[in-house]
């Protein structure tokens, strides 16, 4: 007699074993027909299931557009960084407004003016402003 080990059918796997592995979700998608075909045919010479060609195809395209999303973050903190460094207190960038501010002071046309308030919603803000 053998040995009265646990036998597991395929169906009814051990339910940690999925966890482990990562549940994998039933999704539906619109493929292109031609698509389709591509993968019909590529399937059936590789004698590999369309779910597996899909999934390598993706895997694929999330790791090379990940590296290069990663590469353009990088390069913008690195652009971002150089910003900051060469301006740290943003003297440059206040001065250039207020210059802007004096040169185009004349020019318009409620400078220096409030105007009234025309519902309770601006009143109310004008004097949480005012204190």
């Amino acid at each position: 007699m053998k040995g009265k080990g646990v036998v597991r059918s395929r169906r009814h796997r051990d339910p940690s074993s999925s966890r482990r592995r990562g549940l994998r979700k039933a999704t539906t998608f619109r493929l292109d027909p031609r698509f389709q075909k591509g993968l019909a045919l590529l399937g059936e010479v590789r004698k590999v299931p369309l779910n597996r060609l899909v999934n390598e195809a993706v895997g694929e395209y999330l790791e090379a557009r990940a590296a290069s999303v990663e590469a353009e973050l990088e390069e913008t903190l690195r652009r971002v960084r150089a910003y900051r460094q060469a301006d740290p207190d943003f003297e440059s960038a206040i001065s250039k407004f207020a210059e802007a501010e004096s040169e185009l002071a004349g020019e318009d046309p409620v400078e220096g003016q409030t105007t009234r308030a025309e519902g309770p919603t601006q009143r109310l803000v004008r004097e949480l402003i005012r204190g």
